[in-house]
């Protein structure tokens, strides 16, 4: 009886013992529950940002924790043998970190960690790095002295940098502007390492028949009529222009087409090159348009007709099966406008056709097929406009201007209306284009430029229900003749711009295109 008393004595004071234990605030509990905070996502500029962060980490004294930051993504997405601690970059509590990295997205990781119990707490944050020319809006224009530059505006710190070539080659290219289109995940050679690597590519094309396809990463030479090509291209050769879609990039000349895989998709092999082969197809234009999730439609200055380019084949894009409809004189037809319109999960793919001593005709089509064609009424302005754009995202739209003044084109009902452009400045509007960035619904501007003698102004409206909005979100002017507008975003790691908008995913799920070519 006495043994069975002492039993559950002991017993009971192993039960208050452990009770007791739960609620003692020892250092083992407290490590346990670390919690690294102050940290949020953020955007720098390589090459001239020093990153310098201090985490705060509740309940605790400097000197009872050490840290450890760390690194991954972007430039380091290939090294993984130790997790997110395989780049160390820092092991003090505040980190000074100068930025010197490709452009790109990085996670940075900041460990905190007792001393004695060795336990430990992190927290990580999306850096998307970006260099003076990775982000913007870039201007292609001719010189006063009749050449061809480019400036950019960076629409977050609403700065201009003007004349880049000049300033980072030494001069611009010579001869007047013909185009200049961007193309994403383009395999090169890196000078630096002599290794295959892909990255961000602006073209450039200027006089008869040069182009410069340039690194927006620091606006260094990728490649050039004299490099392109695994052969050399022959003298009468003219460039157009470079397009990426799907899993390829495009190379369009008045040779055919040629293209290659993009680089970032990760099927291109580590001792690619970038250069390329043999052309097919009809020789091209710079008309360049989306057309369904594998390939691009284009016009053919020889062939005087409408092509489709796919990685597979090129060929010639037909009237849609029992068309019945307005034909088109291919043989007199000159292209004054494209665009690509997507509301509602649908797609419209049109060019605009002047056919000499008929008018105006509005080509429409649905993927690689001619699906509808209208001709434009005589006594609307679209019908003899020379600056016409299209709605991207917001409505069955296209836009023309005549003596400055902004018209709207319903493509559904084949009807006209003015939609009224304030705040401009003295001058002649001579381009007009729609820009957007759709992830995330960052902007959707229209843009104007107006001509004032050897000065441009840009004038960037937002987009309210298909119409400018009255005041301009942006206005910047330079030097020069502006001849065309384009978006550069700051990534060398997107293998699929605007894939999934010609998909079944559109509909159901909203997914539109992210950005325009």
């Amino acid at each position: 009886m006495k043994k069975y008393i002492l039993f559950l004595c002991a017993l009971g004071l192993l039960s208050s013992c452990f009770k007791d234990d739960s609620t003692v605030a020892k250092e083992e509990n407290r490590a346990a529950e670390i919690v690294v905070e102050g940290l949020k996502d953020t955007s720098v500029v390589s090459f001239s940002t020093t990153l310098e962060l201090t985490p705060t980490v509740p309940g605790y004294t400097d000197d009872e924790l050490s840290f450890a930051w760390y690194i991954y993504g972007g430039e380091f997405e290939n090294q993984t043998e130790n997790g997110y601690r395989t780049v160390s970059i820092g092991n003090e509590k505040t980190l000074v970190y100068p930025v010197e990295l490709k452009t790109g997205t990085y996670t940075v990781v900041c460990e905190a960690t007792h001393k004695e119990t060795g336990y430990f707490g992190l927290t990580e944050f999306t850096m998307n790095v970006t260099t003076a020319f990775s982000e913007g809006f870039y201007i292609l224009k001719e010189t006063p002295d009749g050449n061809t530059d480019i400036d950019i505006y960076n629409y977050i710190q609403k700065s201009l940098k003007e004349d880049l070539l000049a300033t980072e080659h030494g001069a611009p290219m010579s001869g007047e502007p013909r185009n200049m289109t961007t193309v994403y995940g383009k395999t090169f050679m890196d000078p630096t390492t002599a290794k295959s690597t892909y990255g961000t590519g602006l073209f450039v094309a200027s006089g008869a028949s040069e182009f410069t396809l340039y690194n927006t990463d620091d606006l260094s030479k990728m490649f050039d009529r004299s490099d392109l090509l695994f052969g050399e291209m022959e003298a009468d050769e003219i460039p157009y222009g470079m397009a990426t879609f799907s899993y390829d990039n495009f190379y369009f000349s008045s040779k055919g087409i040629r293209s290659e895989m993009v680089g970032s998709s990760g099927f291109g092999s580590e001792f690619a090159t970038g250069k390329l082969g043999m052309p097919s197809g009809a020789g091209a234009s710079t008309w360049i348009q989306a057309c369904d999730g594998n390939g691009l439609s284009y016009w053919s200055e020889n062939e005087h007709r409408l092509m489709y380019a796919s990685s597979a084949d090129c060929r010639e894009i037909p009237y849609r099966e029992g068309y019945t409809g307005i034909q088109v004189n291919w043989s007199q037809a000159e292209v004054v406008a494209s665009g690509w319109n997507h509301v509602g999960g649908i797609n419209t793919i049109w060019f605009l056709f002047d056919v000499s001593g008929e008018g105006r005709y509005l080509v429409l089509l649905d993927g690689p097929v001619i699906n509808d064609v209208q001709q434009i009424d005589p006594s609307l302005h679209l019908a003899t406009a020379d600056v016409v754009a299209g709605n991207a995202l917001t409505g069955q739209f296209i836009y023309s201007i005549e003596n400055n003044r902004l018209y709207r084109y319903s493509i559904p009902e084949k009807v006209e209306s003015e939609s009224p452009l304030e705040g401009l400045p003295a001058g002649e509007v001579t381009y007009l284009v729609d820009l957007f960035y759709s992830s995330g619904s960052l902007f959707d501007y229209i843009i104007v430029g107006v001509q004032n003698g050897a000065q441009y102004s840009v004038l960037m409206y937002e987009i309210e229900g298909s119409r400018p909005k009255a005041t301009p979100a942006h206005t910047f002017s330079g030097t020069g003749t502006l001849k065309k507008v384009c978006y550069v975003r700051p990534t060398t790691a997107y293998s699929t711009p605007n894939y999934y908008a010609f998909t079944e995913y559109a509909a159901l799920y909203g997914m539109g295109p992210d950005f325009p070519y």
